[in-house]
């Protein structure tokens, strides 16, 4: 085994909407070991999505309104991965 292979791999899933004042620090203030970060820009009409990439967040988008739909689309999109966050 590599140390690759042995490393775990931690995403969060941030859904934002409307966030774009507080959701570049919240990025920010991720610990270093988590492997990617994920903002699913919840329909917003500021700029959410930009101050996240911006932030270095993978930023996907949910045009559907709600919490739980865009906790969904990141799940979504994490399981597009052949290795699946531990």
């Amino acid at each position: 085994m590599t140390e690759e292979s042995l490393r775990v791999r931690v995403a969060v899933i941030i859904p934002a909407y409307n966030e774009q004042d507080a959701i570049g620090l919240v990025v920010s203030e991720i610990p270093q070991y988590v492997t990617e970060i994920i903002v699913v820009d919840n329909a917003s009409t500021d700029e959410t999505a930009s101050v996240a990439r911006r932030s270095g967040a993978t930023v996907i988008s949910q045009p559907q309104a709600g919490y739980g739909n865009a906790r969904l689309k990141g799940i979504e999109y994490l399981q597009k991965y052949d290795s699946h966050p531990d």
